[in-house]
């Protein structure tokens, strides 16, 4: 039996306490949905991304979580122009490893531009990945 997805959705103003919130958003979502096992890892991705929202973007920020037992997809939206990408290694000065370190412990990740203004940033963390230990 297929079971169907969980779904949490939550709408943050582009504030310093943003990522705090949205971790607490994942860690409460999946203590709720016995998915303990995406709790670290699920918070540091939807942090990197939602902090990326503030400090780019200055939009407000829709959160979606997505949990279908075997894998927990984050959404996350802001308003702003432009589309972020990763920074290659040689290329960054303060920060900028927020979208790499998603990139390797994601299963998939991408960025898709919405008609109606801004994009969404999404990825999918997989129970059965065995994500690579960041530095």
């Amino acid at each position: 039996m297929v079971e169907a997805f969980r779904r949490r959705l939550a709408r943050l103003s582009p504030e310093t306490t943003a990522p705090r919130r949205a971790r607490d958003l994942v860690a409460q979502a999946c203590a709720a949905w016995h998915g303990e096992q995406f709790v670290e890892i699920g918070q540091l991705v939807i942090s990197e991304l939602v902090s990326n929202a503030v400090l780019h973007s200055g939009t407000v920020i829709e959160i979606e979580l997505r949990f279908d037992g075997n894998r927990l997809t984050m959404r996350v939206h802001d308003d702003g122009d432009g589309l972020p990408a990763v920074v290659p290694a040689a290329q960054r000065t303060i920060g900028g490893v927020g979208l790499d370190l998603v990139s390797r412990v994601a299963q998939a990740w991408g960025v898709t531009p919405d008609p109606r203004g801004g994009k969404d940033v999404w990825c999918v963390l997989s129970a059965a990945a065995n994500p690579p230990a960041v530095n």
